[in-house]
């Protein structure tokens, strides 16, 4: 399996409208893609501007198939405007529930 881990900071005007934004993308991409297993979204408990979200996905291939779709490239231009910053982190998942 293939995890990514991204961390994005809203603008602060923004915050509420990425939140929505990231939790629709999520709901979409667990409905349409096959290949990705989880994608949790999470808020930081501070100021609110801070997303993480962690991502499985079957595949390092199923994951790049995931960037080629349609639904990524229309959250990727909507969000990118109230977007301050974004980090994106990418390993091979060698140890699930404690077994390898």
């Amino acid at each position: 399996m293939y995890v990514v881990v991204e961390f994005v900071e809203a603008e602060p005007s923004h915050r509420a409208s990425l939140r929505n934004a990231l939790l629709f993308w999520a709901r979409t991409t667990l409905e349409r893609d096959r290949g990705c297993q989880r994608m949790d979204v999470s808020q930081d408990d501070i100021d609110g501007t801070t997303f993480l979200i962690y991502q499985v996905f079957d595949s390092k291939d199923a994951y790049m198939r995931h960037m080629e779709m349609t639904e990524y490239a229309e959250h990727r231009i909507l969000t990118e405007p109230w977007t301050k910053s974004r980090r994106m982190l990418a390993y091979d998942l060698i140890s699930h529930g404690g077994t390898a």
